[in-house]
């Protein structure tokens, strides 16, 4: 199935609920995954320390 095809499905099953509730929980679930993948674009700053704790001597023979 295509990516294409399947936001067309996921569009036609959306169309299908008429609960409230539930389709609020579906759009703040897609708001989620929109503000994860904002997010994932190479925020690596913030783990600097953590990163450079665990992989120091991997990065050092790297940056050689």
């Amino acid at each position: 199935m295509s990516v294409s095809e399947m936001q067309l499905a996921a569009i036609k099953e959306i169309t299908k609920l008429e609960d409230e509730h539930i389709l609020r929980e579906v759009l703040e679930h897609l708001a989620k995954i929109a503000a994860v993948k904002d997010e994932k674009s190479l925020n690596l700053s913030q783990h600097y320390e953590k990163i450079k704790e665990q992989y120091g001597n991997v990065l050092q023979k790297l940056a050689q």
